[in-house]
Parts: structure tokens; sequence; C-alpha cells
């Protein structure tokens, strides 16, 4: 399987993760998504850190990140992390509903995907 199917099945999967129906999301347990090598706590406070002003800056420093703590995670393992961690940023917006969280966390992938080179 290529590179391209395989984040579009992480994408439905994770999609699918962040709710059970089309009316109600809810955010993947980041310890589910994590490896140890990451941990949970990194989620949490990653959370926070996407939450601010520069995100971009701090997408492109938790890749770093990342990627210190286990350069054994793919591309893909990278983008799943980061989007478990920007989905309770999601779920926070005004118009929270279930198409527009869906596009907000697409297009969060999307930006993730490009700073990664994917």
């Amino acid at each position: 399987m290529t590179l391209a199917p395989k984040v579009a099945l992480v994408a439905l999967l994770l999609l699918g993760a962040c709710g059970q129906s089309s009316k109600q999301l809810t955010c993947p347990d980041p310890s589910s998504v994590a490896p140890p090598s990451i941990g949970a706590a990194f989620v949490n406070n990653l959370t926070t850190r996407l939450a601010g002003p520069d995100r971009e800056n701090s997408i492109t420093e938790a890749i770093g990140e990342i990627h210190r703590r286990d350069p054994s995670l793919d591309a893909t393992a990278v983008t799943n992390i980061l989007v478990a961690a920007d989905c309770p940023n999601v779920m926070a917006q005004p118009d929270h509903d279930a198409n527009a969280d869906r596009a907000r966390i697409a297009v969060f992938r999307a930006q993730v995907d490009q700073l990664l080179g994917s």
C-alpha cells in the first residue's frame, strides 16, 4: 500500500475515532494515539500550544520534538499525534458541529502534511 492510501485510511480511522455518529464527535484518548515514547502528557501540553496564536510554529516545533523523542515514527504517526492534540481545540469552537469539526480536522491535517512534506 502506498503512502497516500495509508494516510487516507488513517484519516478515516481518526475521524471515526473522533466520534461514533455524524452528530456527535469526541476526541481520541491521547494515550491511544501517542506511543509511550511520546506520551499522553506531551499530547495534552501540545493541545494548549496549538490553541495559541502561532500555530504553524507550534506545529513545526512539535514535529521536531516528536522526531527527537522517537525517530522511528513515520509521517502518518506524527500526523495522527498532532491531530489528536488539536482535536480538543476543534471541539471548543463556538460553531461546534460535526461538519464544521470534520472540516477543521481536515484543514489541520493538510497543514501538518504540508509541513511534513507528505
